[in-house]
């Protein structure tokens, strides 16, 4: 994985809800994304609008994130970016992400 963002609009925040857009550099250099309501309705999460982009430059992809943020009027301590580039493995990535309670690990066998 590359990056993920996530974005806490206030106004959202009784039902846990999140737009987020997860992204993974693949090996041509080029960046898969995709994106997802997120939000909690009686303690069952729920994902609504997922949009898939199989094939996306880091030019275009570093264009759409500020966008998303300047569109839904999302103020910078609303939105999160969390960086998974620096490391190597998947298992490192895992970890980094329990410790920013970023990972659901019931799906994590």
């Amino acid at each position: 994985m590359y990056k993920f963002y996530y974005s806490r609009p206030t106004t959202g925040r009784r039902e846990h809800f999140e737009y987020r857009i997860l992204t993974k550099e693949k090996t041509n250099r080029m960046f898969q994304v995709v994106s997802y309501n997120f939000k909690i309705v009686s303690g069952v999460p729920q994902k609504s609008s997922v949009t898939r982009v199989p094939e996306i430059s880091k030019e275009q992809l570093e264009d759409i994130v500020p966008n998303v943020a300047r569109k839904t009027n999302t103020s910078p301590d609303e939105f999160e970016e969390l960086d998974l580039s620096m490391f190597s493995t998947t298992d490192e990535q895992l970890e980094f992400l329990k410790q920013k309670d970023r990972v659901d690990t019931m799906y994590i066998m």
